[in-house]
Protein backbone atom coordinates (compact mmCIF):
# COMPACT_ATOMS: atom_id res chain seq x y z
CA UNK A 1 0.00 0.00 0.00
CA UNK A 2 1.40 3.67 -0.97
CA UNK A 3 -0.12 6.62 0.57
CA UNK A 4 2.69 9.00 -0.66
CA UNK A 5 2.03 11.79 -1.69
CA UNK A 6 -1.66 12.87 -0.57
CA UNK A 7 -0.79 15.07 2.11
CA UNK A 8 2.22 17.16 3.44
CA UNK A 9 3.19 18.92 6.54
CA UNK A 10 5.81 21.64 5.92
CA UNK A 11 6.69 19.93 2.73
CA UNK A 12 7.20 16.63 4.73
CA UNK A 13 4.86 13.58 3.22
CA UNK A 14 3.28 12.70 5.77
CA UNK A 15 3.35 8.97 4.38
CA UNK A 16 6.83 8.63 3.55
CA UNK A 17 8.41 10.41 6.30
CA UNK A 18 5.65 9.27 9.59
CA UNK A 19 3.86 6.61 8.22
CA UNK A 20 0.56 8.32 8.58
CA UNK A 21 -2.41 8.95 6.45
CA UNK A 22 -5.66 11.20 6.83
CA UNK A 23 -8.74 9.00 7.14
CA UNK A 24 -11.32 11.86 7.62
CA UNK A 25 -11.49 15.89 8.10
CA UNK A 26 -9.99 17.41 4.76
CA UNK A 27 -13.66 18.78 4.17
CA UNK A 28 -12.54 21.01 7.11
CA UNK A 29 -10.01 23.10 5.19
CA UNK A 30 -13.42 23.82 2.74
CA UNK A 31 -15.92 24.88 5.60
CA UNK A 32 -16.69 28.67 5.37
CA UNK A 33 -15.29 30.12 8.79
CA UNK A 34 -17.50 32.02 10.49
CA UNK A 35 -18.09 36.11 9.81
CA UNK A 36 -16.96 38.55 12.43
CA UNK A 37 -19.37 40.63 14.20
CA UNK A 38 -19.35 43.83 11.38
CA UNK A 39 -19.25 47.30 13.01
CA UNK A 40 -22.58 48.74 14.45
CA UNK A 41 -24.51 52.00 15.34
CA UNK A 42 -27.96 52.04 17.42
CA UNK A 43 -29.16 55.53 15.85
CA UNK A 44 -31.61 56.90 18.12
CA UNK A 45 -33.61 58.59 15.45
CA UNK A 46 -34.14 55.92 13.05
CA UNK A 47 -35.52 52.56 12.47
CA UNK A 48 -32.86 49.72 13.10
CA UNK A 49 -29.28 49.83 13.17
CA UNK A 50 -26.67 51.34 10.87
CA UNK A 51 -24.44 48.21 10.01
CA UNK A 52 -20.92 48.76 7.88
CA UNK A 53 -20.86 46.14 5.42
CA UNK A 54 -17.76 47.51 3.15
CA UNK A 55 -14.97 44.95 4.78
CA UNK A 56 -15.97 41.39 6.18
CA UNK A 57 -13.68 39.63 8.26
CA UNK A 58 -14.01 36.24 9.07
CA UNK A 59 -12.62 34.44 12.34
CA UNK A 60 -10.01 31.70 12.67
CA UNK A 61 -11.25 27.56 11.32
CA UNK A 62 -11.05 24.56 13.13
CA UNK A 63 -9.49 22.02 11.59
CA UNK A 64 -10.28 18.36 12.89
CA UNK A 65 -8.26 15.66 11.16
CA UNK A 66 -8.41 11.72 11.76
CA UNK A 67 -5.32 10.06 11.42
CA UNK A 68 -3.83 6.66 11.20
CA UNK A 69 -0.23 5.93 11.40
CA UNK A 70 0.92 1.99 10.53
CA UNK A 71 4.57 0.69 11.06
CA UNK A 72 6.37 -2.63 11.35
CA UNK A 73 7.82 -2.42 14.72
CA UNK A 74 7.48 -0.66 18.22
CA UNK A 75 10.92 1.08 17.67
CA UNK A 76 9.71 2.66 14.20
CA UNK A 77 6.66 3.45 15.70
CA UNK A 78 8.34 5.08 18.74
CA UNK A 79 10.28 7.05 16.21
CA UNK A 80 7.76 8.30 14.06
CA UNK A 81 5.70 9.44 17.06
CA UNK A 82 7.97 11.07 18.88
CA UNK A 83 9.46 12.99 15.16
CA UNK A 84 5.57 13.86 13.98
CA UNK A 85 4.89 15.55 17.72
CA UNK A 86 7.92 17.30 17.28
CA UNK A 87 6.92 18.51 14.13
CA UNK A 88 4.00 19.93 15.27
CA UNK A 89 5.58 21.56 18.15
CA UNK A 90 7.95 23.70 16.38
CA UNK A 91 7.22 27.06 16.45
CA UNK A 92 4.98 29.06 14.41
CA UNK A 93 2.20 27.75 11.76
CA UNK A 94 2.62 24.37 10.18
CA UNK A 95 1.63 24.28 6.50
CA UNK A 96 -0.86 22.06 5.64
CA UNK A 97 -1.44 20.62 1.98
CA UNK A 98 -3.68 18.22 0.94
CA UNK A 99 -2.83 17.30 -2.29
CA UNK A 100 -6.70 16.17 -3.07
CA UNK A 101 -7.20 20.15 -2.85
CA UNK A 102 -5.09 21.25 -5.75
CA UNK A 103 -2.06 23.02 -5.03
CA UNK A 104 -3.70 25.08 -1.72
CA UNK A 105 -1.56 25.34 1.20
CA UNK A 106 -3.00 25.89 4.35
CA UNK A 107 -1.37 27.40 7.85
CA UNK A 108 -2.17 25.78 10.93
CA UNK A 109 -1.18 25.16 14.55
CA UNK A 110 -1.42 22.50 16.76
CA UNK A 111 -4.03 22.84 19.33
CA UNK A 112 -4.65 18.99 20.82
CA UNK A 113 -5.30 15.31 20.66
CA UNK A 114 -8.49 14.65 21.54
CA UNK A 115 -8.74 10.82 21.35
CA UNK A 116 -6.10 8.09 20.94
CA UNK A 117 -6.47 4.38 19.68
CA UNK A 118 -3.20 1.57 19.93
CA UNK A 119 -4.20 -0.95 17.49
CA UNK A 120 -1.54 -4.01 18.19
CA UNK A 121 -2.01 -5.99 15.15
CA UNK A 122 -3.63 -5.76 11.82
CA UNK A 123 -5.57 -7.87 10.22
CA UNK A 124 -3.47 -10.78 10.80
CA UNK A 125 -0.14 -8.50 9.30
CA UNK A 126 2.56 -7.92 11.36
CA UNK A 127 2.13 -4.49 12.06
CA UNK A 128 1.46 -2.04 14.63
CA UNK A 129 -0.88 0.90 13.81
CA UNK A 130 -2.82 3.91 16.19
CA UNK A 131 -5.64 6.17 15.28
CA UNK A 132 -6.10 9.38 16.38
CA UNK A 133 -7.88 12.57 16.43
CA UNK A 134 -5.84 15.78 15.84
CA UNK A 135 -7.02 19.27 16.50
CA UNK A 136 -5.79 22.57 14.73
CA UNK A 137 -6.64 26.00 14.15
CA UNK A 138 -6.05 27.90 11.19
CA UNK A 139 -6.16 31.45 12.57
CA UNK A 140 -6.48 33.44 9.78
CA UNK A 141 -8.23 31.43 6.84
CA UNK A 142 -6.96 32.79 3.56
CA UNK A 143 -10.57 33.31 1.92
CA UNK A 144 -9.34 33.35 -2.37
CA UNK A 145 -10.41 36.51 -3.95
CA UNK A 146 -9.08 36.02 -7.69
CA UNK A 147 -12.54 36.36 -9.60
CA UNK A 148 -12.99 39.99 -10.83
CA UNK A 149 -16.96 40.85 -11.79
CA UNK A 150 -17.83 44.24 -13.47
CA UNK A 151 -20.69 45.95 -12.58
CA UNK A 152 -22.55 49.26 -13.12
CA UNK A 153 -23.40 52.12 -10.88
CA UNK A 154 -25.84 50.29 -9.56
CA UNK A 155 -24.41 47.32 -8.79
CA UNK A 156 -25.63 45.19 -11.59
CA UNK A 157 -23.34 42.64 -13.24
CA UNK A 158 -22.73 42.98 -16.72
CA UNK A 159 -22.32 40.14 -18.47
CA UNK A 160 -19.93 40.61 -21.46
Amino acid sequence: MDLSGKYYIDGKDLWTVFNMFVEEGTDDFLRYPAKKDSITHDWQDSNGIDVDLTRVFFTERSITLRLGMIVSNEADFWSKYNQFLMQMALPGLRRIEPKSLGERSFYCFYKECTDFMWVTRIKNVNKIGIKFTLNMVEPNPEIANDTVFIVDEDGRFLVT
